[in-house]
Order: structure tokens, then C-alpha cells, then sequence
């Protein structure tokens, strides 16, 4: 990346005058959310509907990267992970960020083929993913090689021919800026049902429910999270494809390049500013992404100081 580009990047990411170094999240990486729920309330239900509780969820994660260990992956690798089921998807994902490695997502109609340019270390998929019961077979201490920092990857995103690089520190503040306009605090309920090939699915079902402390239930939730049509009468709709941000308060607008949620109607998240320019939007903060792998893409969205699509 040029270095004239990654200036243009960091301003994208810059809110006004405050940088992204300058506004921190409680956690050095997103391994660390687990392990900091431990402290304190390692017997709170996490996943209420399979009654793990953060300390039966930790204990997972580490048995799910002692097997990745087995399967000789390495930190730094990339995991490409589809067609998982929950709580499993949820599970693996977090054992890849424990090995210091990064998960790979992609959209189900137009990601998958774009995966022959990142190439993978390693699948995990609906025919050689673990179960919760194969597991116990492994050690629950696993001591990392590696922990990664803030701004490095975390997650690479392949959607409609554009593959998405977000850091820990772009998952962990766009998290942030949902939980704060939520309002969730601890031993609050939700629901959401989401598959893993959305970026949408990694802050709002696999993340929120740890950073908010809160709980994911299908039994009378405080918040139900749907797309539109899953459930009756949702409290938010998640929207991830759409022309144009409008001003209904229940629409959470999904726009991977800020990671994952925008705004919800048309209210930025905390530490994301949008600016209407004609029929297009320039976006600037600390959710935008490190950019897209193909540096051409980057040249054409990076300008103005800010991430215009």
C-alpha cells in the first residue's frame, strides 16, 4: 500500500481531531472480551437456549484452538469458516482470534468466489468442524503464541467482488457504538439470529451479547434483532442492503466498510460521522475499515479525507 494511500486511509478512520489511538476500548484484542467477562462473571449465561455461561464458553474456545493447533494452523493464518451452525460458528471464530489468527467470512451469493485471491490456511466447514461433545476431548488451558494488538486483522469480509479488512480495534468500537445507543447494560436479554457470513453476525451475535454483558435467549428477550420478515413485530430491523439511509429509528443500515453497522436510521453509532454529498455518503471514523485488499478499490473510495461511497 502506498504511503500516500495509507495517510488517506487514517484520515478516513481520524473523527474530526480525535484519532483512533486516541479513543481506547477496554481490551487489547478481541480475545481478551472473553477473557476480561471471566474475571468477574464467569457463571453469567452467555447463550442462554444451550445454557453455556462465559466460563463453559472460554472453556470451548480453548478446546477449539488446542484442535486447531492439531490441524496445524499457525497464528497470523487466515480461517476461512461457513455453513456452521450455532453456537459452533460463534465458538470457532473465537478460537481463531485466541490463536492470534484471522477469520474469513464470506457473503453466501457473491463472496465465496472471491476467495481464490486470499487464499485460506485452513476451512472450517459443516463437514470437518468439531462438536460441542468431540471438544472434551481436548485440553480447556491454551496458552497463545501470539496476541495480536488493535490495529492488527482480524477479519477479512468477501462481498460482491470487494474483500474487507477490519482490524480488532474496528470490531471492538463499532460494538461499542451499538451498545451505547442500545443503552444494554448487564443481565439484559436479546435475540438475534444471524449466519456467519455477515459482518453483521460477528458485532451483533457474536460480539454485543460479551461486550454488552448481556445475554443472547429465544425466550422473551428485552430486544429482538430480525432481518426483515424472520421475526414478528422485531424491535431493530437489520438492514444490509439498501440505496438510501432513512430516518425510522428501528433500521440498523449495515455498511461493511464501517465494519459493520452505520447507523441506526439516520443517527451515526458513537465515533462515526456521515456526510451527504449528491447521491453519494462520505463517511469518517474509527469503525472504517483498514481497507479493501485490492489497493484499486482503495483509490477510489479513499479521497477527501473520509471513505466516500
Amino acid at each position: 500500500m502506498s504511503e500516500a494511500l495509507s495517510d488517506r486511509i487514517y484520515q478516513a478512520q481520524c473523527m474530526g481531531n480525535i484519532e483512533p489511538i486516541e479513543f481506547m476500548v477496554p481490551y487489547p484484542n478481541i480475545y481478551s472480551l472473553i477473557e476480561g467477562e471471566n474475571v468477574k462473571y464467569s457463571h453469567q449465561v452467555l447463550f442462554t437456549d444451550y445454557n453455556l455461561t462465559n466460563k463453559d464458553f472460554l472453556r470451548l474456545v480453548h478446546q477449539g484452538a488446542n484442535w486447531l493447533r492439531e490441524n496445524g494452523l499457525q497464528p497470523k493464518e487466515r480461517v476461512f469458516i461457513h455453513d456452521l451452525e450455532y453456537p459452533m460458528a460463534e465458538i470457532i471464530a473465537f478460537s481463531i482470534w485466541a490463536y492470534g489468527a484471522t477469520v474469513i467470512l464470506a457473503s453466501s451469493t457473491s463472496g465465496k468466489k472471491d476467495l481464490n485471491g486470499i487464499k485460506p490456511s485452513f476451512v472450517v466447514n459443516a463437514t470437518n468442524c468439531p462438536s460441542i461433545e468431540s471438544l472434551t476431548n481436548y485440553s480447556t488451558e491454551f496458552i497463545p503464541t501470539f496476541r495480536p494488538a488493535l490495529l492488527h486483522e482480524a477479519l477479512i469480509y468477501c462481498v460482491a467482488d470487494k474483500i474487507i479488512q477490519l482490524s480488532h480495534y474496528n470490531l471492538l468500537v463499532n460494538t461499542n457504538g451499538l451498545q451505547k445507543y442500545l443503552g444494554l447494560n448487564r443481565d439484559d436479554t436479546f435475540l438475534v439470529k444471524l449466519a456467519p457470513e455477515s459482518t453483521a453476525w460477528a458485532v451483533l451475535q457474536l460480539l454485543l451479547p460479551l461486550y454488552a454483558a448481556a445475554s443472547i435467549t429465544s425466550n422473551n428477550p428485552k430486544i429482538i434483532f430480525g432481518m426483515e420478515g424472520q421475526f414478528d413485530n422485531p424491535d431493530y430491523i437489520i438492514k444490509m442492503e439498501w440505496a438510501e439511509i432513512s430516518k425510522e429509528k428501528n433500521i440498523i443500515f449495515i455498511l461493511p466498510e464501517n465494519t459493520a453497522v452505520l447507523s441506526i436510521g439516520d443517527k451515526p453509532i458513537h465515533m462515526t460521522a456521515i456526510e451527504k454529498r449528491n447521491k453519494k455518503m462520505k463517511i469518517n471514523g474509527h469503525s472504517v475499515m483498514m481497507g479493501y485488499l485490492n489497493e484499486k478499490n482503495n483509490e477510489t473510495v479513499f479521497r477527501n479525507k473520509g471513505l466516500v461511497i
